[in-house]
């Protein structure tokens, strides 16, 4: 008899959907989209913090690679300065103390080098305290080599 009524409420060959379905459709696929923009909002923010950790890990890097670099630096010292983007570095560099050191034998010079210890922070644009973190081992001389060759003849 349920199924007599329904015939009878729509006119033959007519297809379609009832109300209700519609309605239970459109839920669905509001669901769908909330859960679609939650995600990409959430790996927006992910993303915008993976470059900020990766622009910061390229200035310690770059302000590593110059501190190595820079022959001026013969012992303890501590610079720092800032870049474009707001973020701020500081390097120390400090004397390195070999955990175990052995005398040296009777007539045995030391050698004239010392290792010192370079350490690179970083802090981001926003951020109270170090973001990344670097620290490596540099071997100096602590005797200043000798002039430039002399070139016999004439050209001196």
């Amino acid at each position: 008899m349920g199924h007599n009524r329904r015939s009878a409420m729509r006119p033959k060959g007519a297809g379609g959907f009832t109300l209700l379905e519609v309605l239970v459709a459109l839920a669905i696929l509001g669901a769908g989209t909330a859960l679609t923009l939650s995600l990409i909002t959430g790996s927006l923010g992910k993303i915008r913090k993976v470059q900020l950790r990766s622009r910061v890990t390229q200035h310690a890097e770059s302000v590593m690679e110059l501190a190595l670099l820079d022959p001026s630096i013969k012992g303890p010292t501590t610079f720092h300065g800032d870049f474009e983007d707001g973020s701020r570095w500081v390097v120390v560099v400090g004397a390195f103390e070999m955990p175990e050191v052995r005398p040296l034998a009777p007539g045995q010079q030391p050698l004239p080098v010392k290792l010192l210890q370079y350490s690179v922070e970083v802090m981001g644009p926003a951020s109270q305290s170090a973001d990344v973190r670097l620290y490596t081992l540099k071997l100096v001389g602590t005797v200043e080599p000798p002039g430039p060759p002399r070139l016999p003849g004439r050209l001196r």
